[in-house]
């Protein structure tokens, strides 16, 4: 795959997983696929992907299935 930040054409795909939005308005994406390359260490969603996680993120409630999660708050010690 060909890079479109440096042109490099040992970019490839990789899977992810990312949360939008919180409280009851929260959903998780699995399986996104991220093109990363390893020559300039950029990673970038394709247009039509980021059309994807907009029409999934606007019909989370049609086309999500409910699964219980754990959820922490990230808290710093003081130091």
């Amino acid at each position: 795959m060909i890079c479109e930040i440096c042109g490099s054409t040992s970019a490839i795909v990789r899977k992810a997983t990312k949360s939008f939005g919180s409280g009851d308005s929260l959903v998780v994406i699995e399986g996104i696929p991220v093109v990363h390359c390893p020559k300039c260490h950029e990673s970038y969603v394709t247009a039509e992907t980021s059309r994807q996680l907009d029409r999934i993120r606007k019909n989370r409630r049609l086309v999500a299935k409910a699964r219980p999660i754990l959820v922490a708050s990230f808290e710093q010690s003081a130091a």
